[in-house]
């Protein structure tokens, strides 16, 4: 006999992981919630092989069926974002086998964000730093006794200073995105109240440079009041005040950014009323191709000068790529004719 269902039922209650109980065949004969969120319900009753790819995972089910060997394998999959889990095999009796599934993305993309962090945080501030030492330095030296030299050398280091801190500022909502990009949301978010806020928030910035933002809808248009979609407010608010400051920092002046709403398409181009998308729209220099591949990568830059100058950070697309993919979504960039549309699909409630 194999494991009773509910003993099975009480080992489940005990761990947070996915566990399946595999008879001599390989076949799933029992799986908790866990296991059938993971894997899928239709797992139940056919072999997991069919399910769970790994090159040693037969190897390591026969060693425990015959030999009674606990094995860990580490397994990967590629979803819309990498997870990460470790799978232990343990035999049961009569030749069942035993098999708990541990999320492990959470441990290794804490890690990956620990070290990507000091190593670009080294680089980015290697710059303003030498900046503001160098300045220090020569007041230092008598020209903290010129009056005008003084007062020129304390705004730029006033500015190097607060490039460090929107370049912190940033990282640190970057690792918190990345750290959580594997947990989908499970709230519900106004784009049409999101997109009314943060217009309302840079409609000064625009008029300080001539530009004017405006919300249309586009040629699918999907009733008022139906831009509901699952995700976290904050998060895809700071999605489209970053697209949008991005539209403005380097959109000609006097222009328009284009803020437009629709149903969203699959990328077979396929029209599908489950999805919303949101074009962000503005006129200025088009973007080469092989630069439009690599925007959301962080500290990745076109005109490092240029951006620097602008206040950028090069982070803000990178922030907006890992929110998008937490919440299930899709980025698209095309660059044509001096128009570049940033677009963003998200799955509709």
């Amino acid at each position: 006999m194999g494991i009773a269902q509910d003993h099975f039922e009480q080992l489940s209650a005990l761990l947070d992981d996915a566990v399946i109980l595999l008879d001599a065949a390989g076949v799933v004969t029992q799986a908790n919630q866990q296991a059938f969120a993971l894997l899928g319900e239709h797992i139940a009753g056919y072999p997991l092989d069919w399910f769970l790819r790994h090159p040693d995972f037969m190897t390591a089910l026969q060693a425990a069926r015959r030999d009674g060997t606990v094995s860990d394998l580490t397994y990967t999959r590629m979803d819309q974002v990498r997870r990460a889990f470790r799978i232990r095999l343990a035999p049961a009796r009569d030749e069942n086998v035993l098999l708990v599934i541990s999320d492990d993305t959470s441990q290794l993309s804490v890690d990956r964000i620990h070290a990507d962090f000091v190593a670009n945080v080294s680089h980015e501030l290697r710059s303003p730093l030498t900046a503001v030492n160098g300045f220090i330095e020569t007041l230092q030296d008598g020209a903290i006794d010129d009056h005008d030299a003084r007062d020129n050398f304390l705004a730029i280091m006033k500015m190097e200073a607060d490039r460090m801190q929107r370049l912190i500022d940033d990282l640190l909502s970057l690792s918190r995105v990345e750290a959580r990009e594997h947990n989908s949301p499970d709230g519900i978010a106004d784009i049409e109240h999101i997109l009314d806020d943060t217009v309302s928030v840079l409609a000064p910035r625009a008029k300080d440079k001539g530009m004017q933002i405006i919300v249309t809808s586009a040629e699918n248009a999907i009733e008022a009041g139906a831009a509901m979609v699952r995700g976290e407010h904050d998060e895809l608010r700071q999605v489209f005040q970053n697209l949008i400051e991005n539209a403005l920092r380097y959109g000609h002046e006097d222009s328009t950014v284009e803020l437009r709403i629709g149903l969203g398409n699959t990328a077979y181009g396929e029209l599908r009323a489950d999805l919303l998308r949101v074009q962000v729209i503005n006129q200025g220099d088009t973007i080469a191709p092989e630069h439009v591949a690599r925007l959301t990568e962080r500290f990745y830059r076109i005109d490092k000068g240029r951006s620097r100058q602008m206040g950028g950070t090069g982070l803000g697309l990178a922030i907006v790529k890992h929110i998008i993919n937490r919440h299930r979504g899709r980025l698209r960039v095309s660059s044509e004719a001096g128009e570049t549309c940033f677009s963003v699909t998200l799955p509709r409630v």
